[in-house]
């Protein structure tokens, strides 16, 4: 079950390693008795309707349909309408701090299909996307066309070529294994793009990567940041550590609790001036 492991959230809570403030009640009530991505993300869906390869997705609370890969179970459809647009899960976004204003320049980091993208889309300024499984190249387009700028490469350190293993919602960074991709940095994104106002992230482990690439957009924008630490390689910690080397001023919350890899992790780490 990832991030919501029922038995596994209360492992986490107990464990002697966890370095992370959050009370017994609410890893109790938000987590091990909160309502599951197969009971929410129904909730959200409208309708579905073939369309060749794709299926066009009508999402409550979202004015634009979403396009979805047919070949992808719509179990995963579920799961991110749950992450992306149910407040009350962990993985949620947009917290008061960390919300998308009107005419922000927002860059998606593992966009996967581009719903939180399309969520914030009408109130974004530029919008772009990055996302280097090949999978979603086709519902991507189809979903935003002209309205993001769309980029089939991963976020690092440093621009290189490298691998992607895995695919669909979980494709990772390897050095060795995989399909080959190219990796680029924010830093190096932001000199076509101009100034960047919001970061969400979710990159299956890279996030340390994608910060170290990130210091001069940090620097210059200080961007509002919503960024997953939830994955097996992750420290929160060391993820505030790299952005304060920036931007000392930042402040922070995580929020939620997970326990891959049996060590206790915050889901969310948000970053905001």
């Amino acid at each position: 079950m990832g991030i919501t492991s029922r038995t596994g959230l209360l492992a986490a809570y107990f464990s002697c390693e966890r370095n992370f403030p959050i009370p017994l009640k609410q890893v109790v009530t938000k987590g091990v008795l909160q309502k599951t991505c197969a009971q929410v993300g129904p909730n959200y869906v409208e309708s579905i309707a073939g369309c060749g390869s794709l299926e066009e997705v009508r999402v409550r609370e979202v004015a634009d349909p979403l396009f979805w890969p047919k070949e992808i179970d719509h179990w995963e459809l579920h799961k991110s309408c749950t992450d992306c647009l149910y407040p009350k899960h962990w993985h949620h976004y947009e917290v008061p701090e960390t919300t998308v204003d009107r005419k922000e320049n927002v860059v998606d980091c593992g966009a996967a299909e581009g719903l939180f993208a399309l969520s914030v889309a009408r109130r974004a300024g530029k919008l772009a996307i990055f996302e280097p499984w090949r999978g979603f190249r086709e519902s991507l387009r189809a979903t935003f066309g002209n309205r993001a700028n769309l980029r089939e490469q991963a976020l690092g350190g440093r621009p290189h070529r490298a691998c992607l293993s895995g695919g669909s919602l979980y494709g990772r960074v390897s050095e060795t294994e995989g399909d080959p991709i190219e990796v680029t940095t924010l830093d190096l994104f932001r000199e076509e793009f101009g100034p960047i106002n919001y970061i969400k992230a979710d990159v299956e482990g890279a996030e340390h990567a994608l910060l170290e690439g990130a210091r001069e957009t940090l620097l210059a924008d200080k961007p509002k940041i919503a960024m997953t630490c939830y994955h097996i390689g992750n420290d929160w910690e060391h993820m505030l550590k790299l952005a304060r080397s920036a931007v000392p001023a930042y402040r922070y919350r995580v929020k939620g609790i997970s326990y891959n890899g049996h060590k206790a992790r915050p889901v969310m780490l948000h970053l905001w001036v």
